[in-house]
């Protein structure tokens, strides 16, 4: 190859490296993340970081619609840090600064501690890809809307995070799904009504009508413990009674979205959600149904159930942007 060929294709390479960064808001509508992580080891000592290795994260975005938020993830070998995985995230209030396209930045985290806290810049370190790799989990956007694999419950809790903030300005759809159904308004079974008691929640369950004549699975819970609940997670499961196979699920979240214990399921009182329609068999008839119950939230902060939807990680998220916005009006 002569020095003229070698130098085309240099300088061909060279605007590649240039332009890539800039034309990646050109794949927003792919499956490529339009935020761009890169991570490295800092080769600057840390005061602040005497347990773990100091790294340094850097940002840039190129999206089309501001950026409320992220949740990226650091691997690294586990020799390097003592862990393999850590999350580091970040949250715009609904009165705060949005992400614009084109931003850059970078944080410094403490990669092997319990803590992802992010905090000022510091001065990076020689690049070491071979020893930390980063992918992002979520984005959360200005209009409402995310992307991403969703792949952590961090993810999820961080989805609800920002929903709990909104609660605080806004009535959403979201918290109207959420919030119990005021007992004048409760739907009521009235037909075929069963009693099933699950950890500290009773659930009364039956058959109701609405003013079409469309049949619709209403249920109401009851707390049977000595405790206020702030939220609980239930799944309504429809079944084919002959085989015993699933046809359908609905999961329901219901919260007292507001930083106010008078809000709470009291023992004794009860909280109705939106009734669900009712699955059919092929012979026309209604299916059978059963209801799971997947977590619940007290008020002191203490939990019941296996919260393995993401549901669940959802309304914990939510709690925690109640709180956040409690706090900083």
């Amino acid at each position: 190859m002569n020095s003229r060929i070698r130098w085309t294709v240099l300088m061909a390479w060279c605007a590649l490296a240039f332009w890539a960064p800039r034309s990646f808001a050109q794949e927003d509508k792919a499956n490529l993340s339009p935020l761009r992580v890169t991570a490295q080891i800092s080769g600057e000592s840390d005061a602040d970081c005497r347990d773990g290795v100091p790294v340094l994260v850097q940002f840039w975005y190129g999206g089309t619609q501001p950026l409320r938020g992220y949740l990226v993830v650091l691997n690294s070998n586990e020799w390097v840090t003592g862990i393999r995985q850590q999350s580091v995230q970040e949250i715009r209030g609904p009165g705060e600064a949005m992400i614009q396209s084109g931003e850059e930045w970078s944080r410094s985290v403490c990669l092997g501690t319990n803590s992802s806290e992010v905090s000022h810049s510091a001065e990076s370190g020689a690049e070491n890809p071979e020893l930390l790799t980063v992918s992002v989990d979520v984005l959360k956007f200005a209009d409402g809307s995310n992307w991403g694999p969703k792949s952590l419950p961090e993810s999820n809790r961080l989805l609800g995070t920002f929903d709990g903030m909104d609660f605080g300005v806004k009535r959403t759809d979201l918290e109207r799904y959420v919030s119990p159904i005021p007992p004048e308004k409760a739907p009521i079974g009235v037909q075929d009504i069963e009693s099933q008691a699950i950890g500290p929640l009773t659930f009364k369950s039956g058959v109701w009508r609405d003013e079409r004549g469309r049949d619709f699975l209403a249920v109401d819970a009851t707390n049977s413990s000595d405790r206020p609940i702030r939220g609980y997670v239930s799944t309504e499961i429809f079944l084919d009674p002959a085989t015993g196979a699933m046809i359908r699920r609905v999961t329901t979240k219901q919260l007292a979205t507001h930083e106010n214990p008078s809000e709470y399921l009291a023992p004794g009182a009860s909280w109705t959600s939106d009734p669900r329609k009712f699955s059919y068999l092929l012979d026309g008839s209604l299916a059978d149904y059963k209801i799971a119950l997947d977590f619940v939230i007290f008020g002191d902060g203490s939990a019941f159930g296996p919260k393995k939807s993401r549901e669940s990680d959802e309304v914990l998220g939510m709690i925690d942007g109640i709180h956040m916005a409690s706090a900083r009006n």
